[in-house]
């Protein structure tokens, strides 16, 4: 009776091994590179974002002589049938109707219809989506460290990893989260900063900051 002949395993050789080792390092820094260059992505797309709703806030005001969400007579003008109180702040529900009135008087693009939950906040719908999966508000009630009381600010978005919130200082501002044009949402200092002047990079936790125009 004959058996059929058992060929011995052969390992993988040195040569071999070295290849696949190779070849797993440059797939692992092509995936490194490409969100770094989407994390460069997002941070420049933000800061567009930025300065075309700048660009579109000082559009209205000029047009209007009022601010979007707190004009009084944004009903009589086609912008939606809510109006604010013409206070000239951006406060409460008038939040809500910010991008609605942006949108129907022409000064940015999108489809948004006020209005805010059970709970008081803002819907989806009523807010313009920002880079990172979040939404962009504009208002006069949200604080920095250091920005003075009404200023007029736009939250960026609340769960922003550091990394991207500090870049997107350093391009615009001093890179200082207490301070200046950029700045950590009041509340989240010890969360996201290191207590001097530096956003918490090594930490890496998702934040909330704020752009504060005036």
């Amino acid at each position: 009776m004959t058996h059929p002949r058992k060929h011995p395993q052969r390992g993988f050789s040195l040569l071999e091994l070295a290849i696949a080792l190779a070849v797993l390092a440059i797939l692992a820094g092509g995936v490194l590179k490409g969100r770094e260059l989407l994390n460069s992505a997002r941070v420049q797309a933000t800061i567009t974002d930025i300065a075309n709703l700048e660009t579109a806030l000082s559009a209205f005001q000029a047009r209007y002589s009022a601010l979007p969400g707190d004009f009084i007579a944004a009903s009589a003008a086609g912008l939606s049938n809510s109006g604010g109180n013409g206070n000239g702040l951006i406060e409460g529900d008038e939040t809500c109707y910010v991008f609605t009135h942006l949108q129907l008087s022409g000064f940015i693009q999108g489809d948004f219809t006020g209005g805010s939950d059970e709970s008081g906040n803002c819907t989806a719908s009523s807010t313009m989506g920002n880079q990172f999966s979040g939404q962009y508000l504009l208002s006069n009630q949200l604080q920095g460290p250091n920005s003075r009381e009404n200023a007029m600010a736009l939250l960026i978005g609340e769960t922003i990893p550091v990394a991207q919130l500090a870049e997107i200082d350093r391009k615009l501002d001093d890179g200082n989260p207490l301070r200046g044009a950029v700045q950590v949402l009041r509340g989240e200092e010890d969360l996201c900063t290191t207590g001097a002047g530096q956003w918490d990079e090594a930490q890496g936790a998702d934040c909330a900051a704020l752009y504060i125009i005036r």
